[in-house]
């Protein structure tokens, strides 16, 4: 993928996450925790599925000499996580909720999983940790935290050998 079309991409998911985040509002689970624990759950929850999945414990480098581009790198994913969580999560799984939590959460996770390109089987279980995450705590801060958490470990294995 060249470097316009990733930026495209990215601009385009960021529009069109904005677009049904303030064109619709869509039911809320209805568990609701409060905030810190929320962020703790989602914390949690993105660190223990990178290790159940990469089986390497999860590790953020320390690399200061290029902090900035670090930092940019983490912008970036945070944005990517947070355009997904809203899509599919906020979105989707809430439509969704009216039929119930269960269908909803498998639904989403299913139709998450064929969103993307490889490691469908792998991708309904994050769709589904990330969506448990929401359903848990009522947040999408928490499950937009796992993502980003969940990514950043990922980047990680850059370069290494695979799990």
């Amino acid at each position: 993928m060249t470097p316009r079309v990733f930026w495209l991409r990215i601009g385009l998911m960021t529009l069109v996450a904005a677009t049904l985040a303030l064109a619709l509002s869509p039911p809320v689970p209805r568990a609701q925790v409060v905030p810190a624990l929320a962020v703790a759950i989602g914390a949690a929850t993105g660190s223990t599925l990178f290790a159940a999945a990469s089986r390497r414990a999860p590790r953020l480098p320390i690399v200061r000499p290029r902090a900035a581009v670090n930092l940019a790198k983490q912008a970036v994913l945070g944005l990517c996580a947070a355009n997904e969580e809203v899509i599919w999560r906020r979105v989707i799984l809430g439509e969704l909720l009216p039929v119930g939590t269960f269908v909803a959460l498998v639904a989403s996770s299913a139709v998450f999983a064929l969103a993307h390109r490889r490691s469908r089987v792998l991708h309904v279980a994050t769709g589904g940790a990330f969506g448990s995450v929401y359903v848990a705590t009522g947040s999408l801060g928490a499950c937009i935290l796992a993502h980003w958490l969940y990514n950043a470990f990922v980047g990680t294995l850059a370069g290494r050998a695979p799990p």
